[in-house]
């Protein structure tokens, strides 16, 4: 079954993060998609998304000049940072693959099944 694994973070911890740091989690990142698929998960995705004020949030289905917003909220500071896609046997696979992946201080990750349409 297909499950994403959504990293949940305040950017203003990963603004604080020297160049060193990142270039780190994003190795770790690297290492965590090929232990991965060394353990034969099938990863279908994954990668980092760019900062939350470049997200547009766009009204499907309504008509053109409904206006697009900027970022994925009004408020707060927590977005989705990154994702992965993966195809495990159950929940509990994906659950514990999300135990295991690199993180910034204070980051969470949405393990949620996804609906194939």
């Amino acid at each position: 079954m297909e499950y994403t694994l959504l990293i949940h973070g305040d950017e203003r911890v990963w603004d604080a993060l020297s160049e060193a740091e990142e270039a780190e989690l994003d190795a770790a990142h690297a290492r965590f998609g090929r232990e991965m698929y060394e353990a034969g998960v099938a990863v279908r995705y994954g990668g980092g998304l760019r900062r939350a004020c470049s997200a547009r949030l766009v009204v499907p289905g309504g008509p053109s000049e409904t206006p697009v917003s900027d970022g994925p909220y009004r408020e707060g500071h927590e977005h989705i940072g990154g994702i992965w896609v993966i195809d495990v046997a159950d929940e509990a696979e994906a659950v514990a693959w999300a135990r295991r992946m690199p993180a910034a201080p204070g980051d969470l990750v949405e393990v949620r099944p996804v609906r194939v349409t």
